[in-house]
């Protein structure tokens, strides 16, 4: 699958991972899911496989993780990204990972006490400009999608995007070259119903604080990555951070929904303070309106 690769502040258009995951079967309670070296409690099988096949994708575009890293992992779900950057650096790394939905940090702290030796905090909220409590959507047969952005009154609009998004992966080749052959007509009604699933939401009121103020009573004192994939709050969270603070990051991967609307912003906040900056995007991506940000230190 080809991809659009440019330096923030050209006007190239770029891309995201399908999620088509969400065309195999879920499961309603938590199993351990086998991730190589390290194997998960997980709450749907098909997301965290899903999750690990998205790893990479972050370490492009110069991003890299030494042995001794401090990483921030902002939306860390049940802690797949985190998973494969302790195994990464042979557990050698500090890993703080932000999951503010209820049943997803329970899983990810009880991750966090069985397999990462102590060199995982999970900690019980988002990440925001200011303190606060929001009322999230927690989709328990699809969790990566619960987000404060979504609720009963977009849903519909959110289901057709990633409708887009997958159909546009499996044309793409993602599910194998017979179902490639089927057209969008086809495809799209049916994995519209598929995503029906997306309609079944909780509310859960929970905690948001801004970055700067966490730096602080944690103590972090560098950033060598900072990770952030929050369904749509992504600015919220960059503005949380204060200009003191600015310096101690040294790389940052940043995904972005509403590309099209917060590409341009998300690239200003993060070249103002000294980065550079590069964008990537696929046709998958541009189906659903999203992208990835790269942020290296000269």
């Amino acid at each position: 699958m080809s991809a659009d690769v440019t330096p923030c502040g050209s006007r190239a258009r770029p891309k995201r991972r399908v999620r088509a995951g969400l065309l195999a079967p879920t499961l309603v309670h938590p199993f351990v899911m086998a991730m190589r070296a390290i194997e998960l409690h997980s709450i749907n099988r098909w997301e965290a496989s899903f999750l690990r096949e998205e790893v990479g994708g972050y370490f492009t575009h110069g991003i890299e993780c030494r042995p001794g890293a401090t990483v921030l992992d902002v939306g860390a779900n049940i802690g797949v990204f985190s998973a494969a950057v302790y195994e990464r650096l042979d557990g050698d790394v500090r890993i703080y990972a932000f999951e503010p939905m209820p049943p997803l940090h329970a899983t990810l702290e009880r991750n966090a006490r069985e397999f990462f030796n102590g060199r995982l905090t999970a900690l019980p909220y988002g990440l925001a400009s200011r303190d606060d409590e929001l009322d999230f959507s927690y989709i328990p047969a699809a969790t990566i999608f619960s987000s404060s952005s979504r609720d009963q009154g977009n849903i519909e609009d959110e289901r057709r995007r990633v409708t887009a998004s997958v159909v546009e992966g499996i044309r793409q080749g993602g599910l194998g070259p017979v179902l490639r052959r089927v057209p969008a007509r086809v495809l799209t009604p049916l994995i519209g119903r598929k995503l029906r699933v997306l309609r079944r939401l909780e509310t859960h009121r929970v905690k948001v604080r801004p970055l700067s103020s966490v730096l602080d009573e944690q103590g972090i004192d560098h950033i060598d990555l900072l990770k952030v994939d929050v369904e749509g709050a992504e600015l919220e969270v960059l503005r949380g951070i204060e200009e003191r603070h600015w310096p101690l990051v040294r790389q940052a991967v940043v995904e972005v929904e509403g590309w099209q609307q917060n590409r341009d912003t998300v690239c200003e906040v993060l070249l103002t303070r000294g980065f550079k900056v590069s964008t990537e995007q696929n046709s998958v991506q541009r189906a659903g309106d999203i992208g990835m940000v790269f942020a290296v230190r000269p």
